[in-house]
């Protein structure tokens, strides 16, 4: 088969898995209330614990004012607190108040009962190699 039709179908296949996963988790998102933006934030505080507006701003791609609002909807529905830092008052930051932790966790919890069910009918060897063939994919791009 041809190397350039082998390579389209691999994009295809790619983008059609990220399409459905994506479904999965607004599937799991949907009865939250949440926008998409805000789960974007919620993703990314929980990957770092801790951020400011800036650079929030810097990672979504978005103005300051678009993410301040995103963050004021998020700080009233309970899920994000402001504070200022001990060694620099000059920033705010943001991280997870309790509630939001709590949402966080459920939520990471929620999407991994999601992708156990995608691949119960798949033995250990099988995600393994999966695994592997993937990432082989990733560290070709």
């Amino acid at each position: 088969m041809n190397k350039n039709f082998n390579a389209f179908k691999m994009a295809m296949l790619i983008k059609e898995m990220y399409s459905k996963t994506t479904c999965l988790m607004s599937d799991n998102l949907k009865d939250s209330g949440l926008t998409h933006q805000q789960i974007v934030v919620i993703k990314l505080i929980a990957h770092n614990k801790q951020m400011t507006i800036s650079e929030l701003c810097e990672e979504m791609s978005l103005s300051k004012g678009t993410v301040s609002g995103i963050v004021q909807r998020l700080e009233r529905g309970g899920y994000l607190e402001k504070f200022k830092s001990e060694e620099d008052k000059r920033n705010t930051y943001v991280r997870f108040s309790k509630n939001g932790l709590k949402f966080a966790n459920d939520f990471r919890q929620n999407i991994n009962e999601s992708f156990e069910k995608i691949f119960e009918n798949c033995t250990n060897e099988e995600l393994e190699e999966m695994i592997k063939s993937l990432t082989k994919i990733l560290n070709k791009i």
